[in-house]
């Protein structure tokens, strides 16, 4: 996962972790508690041997949802995705979009290769099957054809075709590249649009993980405050047809961008303010 750019008077880094009162330090023991269920739970049931297979993929998307909830997130999907095999797409604001559209169907993730070396994460990301790509290295032709072959054996696969994060206000480009599995497979192409916002319908401007946001004191400052709620729109699915991957590309950014304006309904991106958790460069 890269990041976008930030603008450092609109979106801050967050840096700063809150204090550490009993109700952060409970989240943080249960976060830490349910990443160790997860790994026996791995065990269990043979993940680190055989890896997401069919008996596998609805305990991943169990364990995913419970994940949320201690995450200190409320998830409202709308719409029902599709329930073959499919290519799924959506727009990228946060790590924490991986447990959200993770808990929603068992499916196989696409992440940049340094996930797989980060601790405990990496290794259960490795164990669910997610798939791994290496950017800028031309590794996207390899990956593709990964893609292609999972999807031919009934599998979903999603990647985030922004390629990086944003702050949740609208969509980056659309890299067309990896929708050629799409085009060679012609499985059907499920879109989600995932918005983060607050209790009041208002844009959650610390949800999303962009610029130079660190990992712990984001992920604290989760902890820290109060519940995320987090509204995943899934569209209907299309095939590709005769559209080519650049086609698609560009028909997807302005579905999807068009959906998300309306889902938060602002009129400008959200500010960090002078929020304590942030530090402008």
């Amino acid at each position: 996962m890269t990041r976008a750019p930030r603008n450092r008077y609109q979106h801050p880094a967050i840096t700063v972790k809150p204090a550490m009162t009993i109700k952060v330090l409970a989240r943080l023991i249960a976060v830490a508690a349910y990443l160790l269920f997860g790994v026996l739970l791995a065990f269990v049931i043979g993940m680190f041997f055989v890896r997401f297979t069919v008996w596998q993929r609805p305990v991943i998307a169990w364990w995913l949802r419970g994940f949320c909830r201690v995450l200190n997130m409320q998830v409202t999907v709308q719409g029902a995705p599709i329930e073959d095999s499919a290519l799924w797409i959506s727009n990228h604001v946060s790590w924490m979009d991986i447990p959200v559209i993770g808990g929603i169907r068992p499916l196989r993730f696409l992440s940049k290769a340094e996930v797989a070396k980060w601790p405990v994460i990496g290794h259960l990301a490795q164990a669910a099957g997610t798939l791994f790509i290496k950017r800028g290295s031309g590794d996207a032709d390899r990956v593709s054809e990964e893609m292609v072959l999972s999807l031919q054996q009934g599998k979903r696969v999603l990647f985030f075709p922004e390629g990086t994060t944003t702050d949740g206000f609208s969509v980056n480009r659309f890299f067309a590249k990896l929708f050629t599995a799409a085009v060679k497979s012609q499985c059907p192409i499920q879109p989600l649009v995932i918005c983060y916002q607050k209790a009041d319908g208002e844009l959650h401007a610390m949800a999303p993980f962009i610029g130079d946001d660190e990992l712990a004191p984001h992920l604290l400052n989760m902890l820290a405050g109060e519940t995320v709620h987090v509204k995943v729109h899934c569209l209907p699915a299309e095939v590709a047809g005769d559209r080519d991957a650049s086609a698609l590309a560009r028909h997807f950014e302005q579905l999807m961008g068009q959906t998300l304006r309306g889902l938060h309904g602002a009129e400008q991106p959200p500010s960090r303010g002078n929020h304590p958790a942030t530090k402008a460069a």
